[in-house]
């Protein structure tokens, strides 16, 4: 069986110019950043863990909080045009100290895990997260996971998804320390469902 990250991390590192230009404008989640950086305060230091081409991390840089950028596909990382502060990262095995940041930012990523990774890569989210700090997960909700056909190039190659319910992931984000404060669904090509978190 193809390993589904490493597939995963090659298709973006080969999209990476596609993705960050066709991603480059409004993206609809202003009213998320703007909450969780009012939750976090000016000057909390924040890990987007899935950070693509750096999008969020100028955003929320912009509302006040230093961000670092991590990401698993340098391809990725390189197509942020020179933004600062990025570093390449496997959510599985984060390269930040215990009660390391004020808030995790992670969004659309832990979704190309498989699903049996998924509970562990909450529990590395929770170990770098301060006692009080913040999450915001964004997933994308039903049934389901396996490789789906990009849609950034004409080469369609594939990227994995696993798909949620918030029942799941409360049984997997409670268990290690994480009181769910709030949710939220949207809609595009897909259902989203968004959860934001404080690690008590």
């Amino acid at each position: 069986m193809l390993d589904p990250q490493a597939v995963t991390r090659a298709t973006y590192d080969q999209i990476a110019t596609a993705y960050a230009q066709q991603l480059g404008g409004v993206d609809g989640m202003a009213p998320d950043r703007e909450r969780f950086a009012a939750a976090l305060g000016s000057g909390a230091l924040v890990a987007d863990i899935g950070c693509g081409p750096a999008h969020h991390v100028r955003a929320l840089r912009d509302l006040g909080l230093r961000v670092v950028g991590l990401d698993l596909s340098e391809g990725q990382l390189r197509a942020s045009d020179g933004v600062p502060g990025l570093v390449q990262a496997d959510m599985l095995a984060l390269p930040l100290s215990a009660g390391a940041v004020d808030g995790i930012w992670a969004i659309a990523s832990l979704l190309h895990l498989p699903r049996e990774l998924a509970p562990r890569a909450i529990a590395e989210f929770a170990r770098v997260l301060r006692s009080g700090g913040q999450l915001w997960l964004t997933v994308a909700e039903g049934e389901g996971e396996g490789f789906e056909p990009s849609h950034y190039d004409e080469s369609r190659a594939p990227r994995w998804f696993s798909y949620y319910s918030e029942p799941e992931l409360r049984g997997w984000l409670e268990p290690v320390g994480f009181e769910v404060a709030w949710t939220r669904r949207g809609q595009t090509h897909r259902s989203w469902l968004s959860l934001h978190c404080r690690r008590a």
